[in-house]
């Protein structure tokens, strides 16, 4: 099981989403184990999942439902709505727990 260390740590797509009603989150850690998280106005729905890299570029997440998605990525500064400095992110194509792209927010989970 390849996993992409770009990817290890905790990922935000507020900075991507402003004046939106929800924001998304993701949280990769170092053993193939994963949350999302969802927000918005009627609360937080997280769900656990598991990850890993079948080929660079590709990123395989499966849900603790079974359901198992596969979407294309790239790991790359750009600049959040309002911002003018590029922070860390990472975009998604297709999007990926209903946002599309992510800043980082903490490169190592603790």
């Amino acid at each position: 099981m390849s996993l992409d260390t770009a990817l290890i740590g905790h990922w935000d797509s507020s900075p991507f989403d402003y004046g939106v009603m929800e924001a998304s989150e993701l949280e990769f850690l170092d053993d193939g184990r994963g949350t999302g998280t969802l927000t918005n106005t009627l609360g937080e729905d997280v769900t656990e999942f598991t990850w890993h890299c079948p080929e660079p570029g590709v990123l395989e997440v499966r849900d603790e439902y079974g359901g198992v998605e596969r979407v294309r990525y790239a790991v790359t500064p750009a600049a959040p709505v309002h911002a003018t400095d590029p922070v860390p992110a990472v975009r998604f194509e297709p999007s990926l727990f209903f946002a599309r792209e992510y800043a980082r927010i903490c490169a190592a989970s603790v």
